[in-house]
């Protein structure tokens, strides 16, 4: 089935699974723990020589039914599914450095939270990172082919710069290194990164994925099956999610394939208005014919998606002015909600980097952040209209 129609039944059982005059929509296993029956029952669930649950943490019917819907949605063949998109990366990059030697190369605009957890991870287990920037495309293969494993970001967020994914996950295969992909901003709808080779997926599932802001959680995603220490670094991490979570996230995938629609199409026209505009030093999104990488957007991504960021030409000072007078727009982190949302990153989502990590990353202080919410584009223009044109008054 194609990917509208696998989100549109999404949870949903089949008449033969689910019997007759059954509900459509699944109910919630909300529930720690499960009855474990007779001694020689509780025996061969916990040995592993028969399927059963035991205790939330461990695995729960709500949550593995998400988990396989999250794999069919990326072509996966297991996903286990997190409390946010920072406990995906922190057991994707566990699970991928797991028996190997050698660093972890990432690039220095990966988002934010993510710089930070590999921040306190080298600081305190002494995990070797090594933070290359990816525009240097020679140096970044270098690394790639040297590297334990391989993490990065493709839009990232927020500046919206592009990794060729072919020519990483060949670098990085030719010497066995695993290849995690962050496709938060991408969404399976518009970019896919099995395709090319990838090893494992992370979202946060809090984004696009549930759409509606109001739950948090995360994934990850492997292209082959799942190993037994995959499941117990997962398990024992604690960052697993519970049932009513899981059950919102299917719900909200459910619309998830139309929402992209809206998303792509808002993000597209507030790029094109905003490009126009003399106020704007700058625009980065990925879906403009003019983006410095459209050779690699051609190739690896279907549309741009619904996250992009600007500039203006007065700096920060003209940036906190535009987000004091807007009135449609809310000042808010994350993205994917229905809301359009506007912030700025060095204040928020990167604040814990350093000024000089962020310098390294592109993301200077004025740098403002858009999240293209489902809202009419009209109405959205306008808002920012008046906005850019009452901050210039002052």
């Amino acid at each position: 089935m194609r990917l509208e129609t696998r989100c549109a039944r999404a949870g949903c059982l089949s008449a033969e699974e689910a019997g007759a005059n059954a509900p459509l929509v699944p109910s919630i296993a909300q529930s720690a723990v499960f009855a474990l029956d007779k001694a020689a029952d509780a025996e061969a669930i916990f040995s592993g020589s028969r399927f059963g649950y035991a205790y939330t943490r461990f695995g729960n019917p709500t949550v593995d039914l998400l988990a396989e819907v999250l794999a069919g949605l990326e072509g996966g063949a297991g996903a286990l599914v997190t409390s946010s998109g920072n406990a995906a990366i922190l057991c994707a990059v566990t699970c991928a450095m797991s028996g190997r030697s050698g660093p972890l190369v990432t690039h220095p605009d990966i988002y934010g939270g993510s710089y930070e957890l590999l921040r306190i991870l080298g600081e305190v287990y002494r995990l070797p990172v090594e933070i290359v920037e990816s525009a240097d495309e020679a140096a970044w293969l270098r690394a790639v082919a040297r590297a334990g494993a391989v993490l990065l970001e493709t839009p990232s967020n927020p500046l919206m710069r592009l990794i060729d994914l072919e020519k990483t996950i060949a670098a990085a295969h030719s010497q066995g290194a695993p290849v995690i992909v962050d496709n938060t901003v991408a969404t399976p709808c518009n970019q896919r990164p099995f395709d090319f080779g990838a090893d494992w997926i992370v979202h946060s599932t809090t984004k696009y994925l549930n759409g509606h802001g109001d739950v948090v959680g995360g994934c990850l995603i492997r292209r082959e099956p799942l190993e037994k220490n995959h499941r117990a670094i997962h398990k024992n991490f604690g960052g697993t999610v519970n049932a009513l979570t899981a059950w919102l996230t299917l719900r909200g995938l459910r619309t998830f394939a139309l929402r992209m629609e809206a998303h792509h199409r808002n993000a597209s026209a507030l790029a094109d208005w905003l490009a126009a505009r003399p106020e704007v030093a700058a625009v980065h999104y990925p879906g403009f014919r003019t983006h410095p990488q459209g050779d690699v957007f051609q190739r690896q991504m279907k549309a741009g998606g619904g996250l992009l960021s600007f500039e203006l030409r007065g700096g920060e000072e003209a940036a906190t002015r535009l987000i004091d007078r807007l009135r449609l727009i809310v000042h808010a982190v994350s993205l994917g909600e229905p809301e359009t949302l506007i912030t700025l990153p060095a204040r928020s989502s990167h604040r814990g980097m350093t000024p000089e990590a962020r310098r390294q990353a592109g993301v200077p202080d004025s740098l403002l952040r858009l999240a293209a919410g489902l809202e009419s584009s009209a109405d959205l223009v306008a808002d920012l209209e008046q906005a850019m044109s009452s901050a210039a008054a002052y």
